[in-house]
């Protein structure tokens, strides 16, 4: 793409998670992401020809914002772990942190929950770059874990986070039971390396 273009794309996906602010992802309507971004109707459709290709682009878009702030944090040196150092102290903190993210924004813990459960190609694709790109960030943390067990608690943990957001998004749990079910699971899996 071109640097307009690309600059047109961030446009539509900033202007989706506006809207996922206040309203679910099921209201955000392509007619009015074009309005609200100024990006003509027929170039949203030749960038994204289905709502749930956009509302996934802009999942990612959210997601690299909390990973870029990460990394920012990381290498200023204020990354913050309580005090502690240990791979159970950055692992809790990533995932607290993310938890977070989804409470104070919850349409987009329904949306997570729908993008995975995508059956659109484009949706699994972009699911699964960005599932690559958290996992090597999570791996980064585990520093020090034996390659086997960092792959199989980033997966335990990460199955967790999700069944603990649908039950969430659908009101069968409240959010702290759903942190907490995260925490826990991170503590159990990573145990050895607190």
């Amino acid at each position: 793409m071109t640097a307009s273009q690309l600059e047109r794309r961030k446009a539509l996906t900033d202007t989706v998670i506006e809207m996922l602010a206040d309203m679910s992802p099921d209201k955000v309507q392509m007619r009015e992401v074009s309005e609200r971004s100024g990006v003509a109707l027929g170039t949203v459709y030749r960038y994204f020809p289905a709502k749930q290709q956009l509302l996934a682009a802009s999942i990612v878009a959210w997601n690299d914002i909390l990973a870029d702030r990460l990394a920012r944090e990381q290498a200023s040196g204020r990354a913050r772990y309580g005090g502690h150092d240990s791979v159970l102290d950055r692992v809790l903190d990533l995932y607290r942190r993310q938890m977070k993210a989804f409470h104070r924004r919850p349409h987009f813990a329904r949306l997570e929950v729908d993008m995975q459960t995508s059956d659109d190609p484009y949706v699994r694709d972009t699911m699964d770059e960005r599932a690559a790109a958290n996992r090597s960030v999570i791996f980064g943390l585990m520093d020090g874990v034996p390659a086997e067990l960092a792959r199989l608690a980033s997966l335990s943990i990460g199955s967790v986070m999700l069944n603990s957001l649908i039950l969430w998004t659908t009101g069968r749990i409240g959010y702290p039971e759903a942190l907490r079910n995260v925490e826990e699971t991170c503590r159990l899996v990573l145990r050895d390396y607190s």
